[in-house]
């Protein structure tokens, strides 16, 4: 091989057989300034014009020189390389040369680099832009790349896509108000994330899965405290609505007060499907026990401490008898399990 320089111009999506009467490769500079002017006038605002120029500007700043250009397939991927890579083997033979200076017009055209490297020495590599263009096609294929990248990742793409549907699909069949339950589901999943919920959550949800698979009664139970917590739920809400007011400690009180004792329910229920299902071991029996217990204690003092807030003239005796009444049932329950363990 000579020391001659190879000065070559990548157009990896065809735009010049695309868009003019020539076809790659296109060798020698009387030919090219012909392609560069042809597809200038065919699409003036086609980058590839300014790619084949700037190599003419380079090839013309060099003595012992020659320029080429390459052209791929419009199916940009495989096949356009494919062809590329042929081009770039009859270029590299007709001009007797190993060393280039690649010259392309955006990130895209240089993932052709790997390609001329398998047969010729890269000596440089000149990126055409446009000026007021550059940043703007340099934030576009960071764009690209990062939406490729979670579009490849199925955890990922169910937050960046799953998740922003569900919203949209909200908004289409409610309207305003699904903005509400949007920013309420948004809220359960950052507090599931924050807390570090999500672990627990999917141990509930392999139970109630292996419940089903496994056609046992404590499936119904399950599902009916499903049924009774969307019940619970919903009367916390309406609760909510009957309090004239914007506070938010308030309206949390009266949540609390007209749910509740039928989220208790619904967890007295789920407990009964854990009995069932343990009643041959006395010990989980009696841990379940404790479980309702802590949960019946917790109730009853959530309920009361509700009431001092939106009824303060009751004062605070109810509510301490409530915590009494708590650590009675707690105890009661820890010294049976300790009992019969």
């Amino acid at each position: 091989m000579s020391d001659k320089l190879l000065v070559l111009a990548v157009d990896r999506d065809d735009d010049v057989g695309r868009k003019t009467d020539f076809s790659g490769p296109i060798i020698g500079r009387k030919k090219n300034l012909e392609v560069a002017q042809a597809l200038g006038l065919s699409d003036p605002e086609d980058s590839d014009t300014n790619t084949i120029f700037q190599a003419l500007k380079i090839h013309d700043e060099r003595e012992n020189s020659e320029v080429a250009t390459i052209t791929g397939n419009s199916h940009v991927g495989v096949k356009s390389d494919e062809i590329l890579n042929d081009q770039l083997k009859d270029v590299l033979e007709e001009t007797g040369t190993d060393r280039v200076v690649l010259v392309v017009d955006g990130t895209e055209d240089e993932q052709i680099l790997p390609i001329v490297q398998n047969h010729a020495d890269i000596v440089s590599v000149r990126r055409v832009i446009m000026k007021q263009s550059e940043r703007l096609e340099g934030m576009y294929y960071q764009i690209n790349e990062f939406f490729k990248e979670i579009l490849s990742d199925p955890k990922m793409g169910k937050i960046f896509f799953g998740i922003p549907a569900i919203f949209l699909i909200f908004y289409s069949i409610l309207g305003v108000r699904g903005w509400r339950m949007t920013l309420g589901i948004l809220g359960a999943y950052l507090l599931m994330r924050g807390f570090h919920l999500d672990e627990p959550l999917r141990r509930v949800y392999d139970e109630i899965q292996t419940s089903f698979t496994a056609r046992r009664v404590t499936f119904f139970f399950y599902v009916v405290s499903l049924a009774i917590s969307v019940i619970a739920f919903n009367s916390g809400y309406n609760a909510m609505g009957v309090e004239p007011t914007v506070d938010i400690i308030e309206s949390s009180a009266a949540f609390i007060q007209g749910s509740v004792y039928l989220f208790f329910v619904a967890f007295l229920v789920s407990m009964m499907g854990k009995s069932v299902l343990a009643f041959p071991e006395k010990g989980k029996m009696l841990r379940h026990s404790t479980y309702t217990a802590f949960f019946l204690g917790f109730t009853l003092v959530a309920y009361e401490a509700s009431n001092v807030i939106l009824s303060p003239e009751g004062g605070f005796t109810r509510f301490g008898i409530s915590i009494a009444i708590g650590l009675i049932f707690i105890s009661a329950t820890l010294t049976l399990e300790k009992i019969f363990n």
